[in-house]
Formats: structure tokens, C-alpha cells, sequence
């Protein structure tokens, strides 16, 4: 039966017990991007409880952090390290900054770094000069939904987790601050990325105040998620079952 990790939305201690329990779960993605009061009714206090159970089993541990770390949620989030550090397992940490990737890398030995899906917001485009740049940052892997980002992944070494369910929401804002000043937004004034996005019907997504609107889930068929694992070694993340 075909491996995969498990991430829900919400947790208790009999959904943790459930999951521990399949043989097809490898590991547990613990960690709300925003607040975790929104995934564990006792925020925090659930999110280390619960860590500490996964850790203690056989199935291996993924903290996501959050999507954004500040001195606001920073301790909180070196916590969580090394907590996952001090069992001397293997765990991972799924991050969409390079300050979080750094001190993990630099502090915690055990734990593998994978890059965020979110990351996109910082990196639409994904170059093979950004490829690179994570592995020789210790990067071991990147979150994905794109069967062809995969098989380049593949190709620099790293790992593919692949979403069976690709997060998706609403948009507000400026993409454009030529149009901005000078009322138009034309490709022979601008050759930036912005531009290239808004000519292929693509937008820039935000959230406010930690909440995503019209936030829903785009299923990847059955077919590439069997493609993937067995062409490019893809981890394979099940956040809907």
C-alpha cells in the first residue's frame, strides 16, 4: 500500500491515535500556518502535546511553521524544534522563509527542511538558480502540486512532497505599480515578473489578518500522484482524504 503524509486542518488526540494507527500514514503534518488556535482547540498547548505523541510512535513528525515568524510566535516556533530535535529521529520542517530555514539548519540536526508550498509568495517562478539555492541551503525538499516542477526537482536532488491537494484563495491588491503611476501597464515599459503574471491570467494571492478568502482545495488526479512517486520519488501529502 502506497505511503503518504497526513494533513488535516483540525486535530484532537483521537484523530493523532487514528492516524498512528494506519500503516499507510509515514508521517503527520502538525501546524497551522496562522494561528494555532484554528487547528487545536487549546492552541499551542495541543500542538506540543500532540507533537509529543507523534514523535513518540513510529510515524514521523513534520511541524509546519508558520507563515509567517516573528518575535510574536518565535519562541514558540524554537520550541517546537526542539522538542522534534531532542527525540533524535527523523522529522521535518516546513518552512516559507530563510530566517526559519537558517536557525533550523544551524541548530537542529535532526530535522530535514522542506520548502513551503507558500513560499510561492515570496518566489513565483521558480528558477533553476532558486533550485539550486535551496539545496546548497540544506534544503532536502520542496512542496509541491506541479507535476513539472517535480521532475525538476528531481533533477537538482531534491525531493518532491507532492499535495494531493493544492490550497487555493481569493485575491486583493495591486500588482502593478507602473500602472499605478502612469495609468497604463505596457510590456515594452516593464519586463517584470508582475507583468508576465498579469499577461498569463495569473494573479498575486493574499490573505487578511491571517485569514484566506474563498479559500478552497484543487484535487490533483489520481493519475499524476501516481506518476510523480514512482518517477520522481515524491513524498506524497494527503491533506484531503
Amino acid at each position: 500500500m502506497r505511503e503518504y503524509f497526513a494533513g488535516r486542518e483540525t486535530y484532537d488526540l483521537g484523530r493523532i491515535e487514528e492516524l498512528i494507527e494506519k500503516s499507510e500514514v509515514k508521517g503527520i503534518i502538525l501546524g497551522d500556518l496562522f494561528c494555532q488556535k484554528r487547528m487545536f482547540q487549546n492552541g499551542i498547548a495541543d500542538l506540543i502535546l500532540l507533537m509529543d505523541r507523534v514523535l513518540a510512535s513510529k510515524k514521523e513528525a513534520v511541524y509546519q511553521a508558520p507563515l509567517y515568524v516573528t518575535g510574536r510566535n518565535l519562541e514558540e516556533v524554537t520550541a517546537i524544534l526542539r522538542l522534534m530535535d531532542g527525540y533524535k529521529k527523523e522529522s521535518c520542517v516546513i518552512v516559507q522563509d530563510f530566517g526559519t530555514a537558517r536557525m533550523a539548519a544551524g541548530a537542529y540536526k535532526n530535522i530535514r527542511l522542506v520548502w513551503g508550498q507558500m513560499g510561492r509568495v515570496r518566489e513565483r517562478r521558480y528558477s533553476d538558480e532558486f533550485l539550486q539555492f535551496l539545496k546548497e541551503r540544506g534544503f532536502t525538499g520542496m512542496e509541491t502540486g506541479d507535476q513539472e516542477l517535480a521532475g525538476r526537482l528531481y533533477s537538482f536532488g531534491l525531493v518532491p512532497f507532492f499535495d494531493n491537494a493544492l490550497l487555493q484563495y481569493q485575491t486583493l491588491g495591486r500588482i502593478c505599480y507602473l500602472e499605478y503611476e502612469t495609468g497604463r501597464c505596457e510590456p515594452e515599459l516593464c519586463r517584470q515578473g508582475c507583468y508576465s503574471l498579469r499577461a498569463g491570467g495569473e494573479e498575486y494571492e493574499m490573505t487578511i489578518d491571517g485569514y484566506m478568502l474563498g479559500k478552497k482545495y484543487r484535487m490533483i488526479p489520481e493519475n499524476i500522484l501516481e506518476t510523480v512517486h514512482k518517477k520522481y520519488g515524491a513524498e506524497l501529502i494527503f491533506r484531503k482524504k
